[in-house]
C-alpha cells in the first residue's frame, strides 16, 4: 500500500513538474504512512496592462474591453468591408491581444471614428477560433472602452 502511494506521489510530482500550468491536489504519504493532500496553489493577482488613448481610440494589448454600443460589428479583417462574423450587444467583453491599423471607419450615434482596430481572441470568455473558426476577429477600437 505504501509503495503504491509513493509511486502515485512520484508520478504526480513528475506531471506537475512538466509545466501543466494548473495546480491539482496530489496524495503523498506522510511520515506516519497516512496519505495527506498537498496544498492548492492560488493564482497570483492579474496584472493590468496600461492603456493610452490614440486617435480617440484606446490602445489595448492583452486586456479585456467592453463594447460601448449595441450591434458592434466583429469582422474577419480590420476593415469595414471585412466579412462580418457577429454583432455584439452593448457591454459584451472581448479579450484584446493587439491594436492594429486598418481601414478608417466612421462613428454613428455611438463611439468615435478612427482607423485603429482591436485584434480579438476571445468574446465573453470563449475563443474566437471555437466560435467562428478563425484565430482572430477585429472590432473598430472606437466602439470599445
Amino acid at each position: 500500500m505504501i509503495r503504491r502511494l509513493l509511486i502515485a506521489g512520484f508520478a504526480a510530482a513528475v506531471i506537475a513538474g512538466c509545466g501543466s500550468g494548473s495546480a491539482s491536489p496530489s496524495v503523498e504519504p506522510s511520515a506516519s504512512g497516512s496519505a495527506t493532500e498537498a496544498p492548492v496553489v492560488q493564482p497570483s493577482a492579474p496584472v493590468e496592462q496600461p492603456t493610452a488613448a490614440t486617435s480617440g481610440a484606446p490602445e489595448a494589448t492583452g486586456t479585456t474591453m467592453s463594447s460601448e454600443c449595441a450591434a458592434i460589428a466583429i469582422r474577419k479583417a480590420p476593415k469595414a468591408s471585412g466579412a462580418l462574423l457577429a454583432r455584439l450587444a452593448q457591454g459584451t467583453d472581448v479579450h484584446v491581444v493587439a491594436t492594429v491599423n486598418g481601414q478608417a471607419y466612421k462613428a454613428g450615434s455611438c463611439g468615435t471614428s478612427g482607423k485603429k482596430w482591436l485584434k480579438i481572441d476571445q468574446i465573453d470568455g470563449k475563443s474566437v477560433k471555437a466560435l467562428y473558426g478563425v484565430s482572430f476577429a477585429y472590432g473598430a477600437a472606437g466602439f470599445f472602452n
